[in-house]
């Protein structure tokens, strides 16, 4: 029995990259897992939702020393990470579905069937996006470059540190997309990446 297809995507942020992942779960008609990983999480550890998503962009000083340790000593990061790593593999064996950040590129590398992406964005078109989503800040045009950039620090910080990768460094994907082509062109390609993929599995 084949594995089922996964679809894994890292992004930057703004560039667009959750509504990309949007189209191909559509385009597929497979379930997104984003913020429900959040939820189903919770469930399973009986933290609340609020604290595994502020958790998840902060990261301790040592996920080897903690898991050494274990018991309650293990910081609040790294308990969630480990818990989001098993409900990614979970949902993933479950069934096909796209897994948007998480380092869920990483949590399923020895898993068969993955299609790993990452989308960026120029600048300005991360800005126009980011202005428009509804927690938008509102400041001065010649600090959204800053602001942007400081999201982006963010998930490089967390994904190098829980992963032996560089996020956003190309090598660690088997598809880097730039926005700036459309939205429905990287869904279009993303999925004729995935089936072409899986049809050279099934070879």
């Amino acid at each position: 029995m084949k594995a089922p297809l996964v679809i894994t995507m890292a992004r930057e942020y703004a560039s667009g990259g959750s509504e990309i992942a949007q189209k191909v779960a559509d385009l597929l008609g497979i379930p997104l897992y984003n913020k429900e990983l959040i939820t189903i999480a919770a469930k399973k550890s009986g933290l609340t939702e609020e604290a595994i998503a502020a958790s998840e962009t902060q990261r301790s000083g040592s996920l080897i020393y903690s898991l050494y340790m274990m018991g309650n000593t293990m910081p609040l990061a790294d308990q969630v990470y480990i818990l989001q790593s098993n409900v990614i593999k979970e949902v993933a064996s479950q069934g096909s579905c796209v897994i948007l950040g998480r380092c869920g590129d990483y949590v399923l590398r020895d898993r068969p069937n993955v299609l790993r992406t990452f989308v960026f964005a120029p600048i300005d078109i991360r800005v126009a996006n980011a202005k428009v989503r509804p927690d938008a800040k509102d400041m001065p045009d010649r600090l959204w470059e800053t602001h942007l950039a400081k999201h982006d620090r963010a998930r490089a910080s967390y994904y190098n540190y829980y992963t032996e990768n560089r996020w956003g460094e190309a090598k660690n994907y088997d598809l880097c997309l730039n926005a700036a082509i459309g939205q429905d062109a990287c869904a279009q390609l993303i999925v004729q990446a995935a089936k072409a993929m899986e049809a050279a599995n099934q070879e």
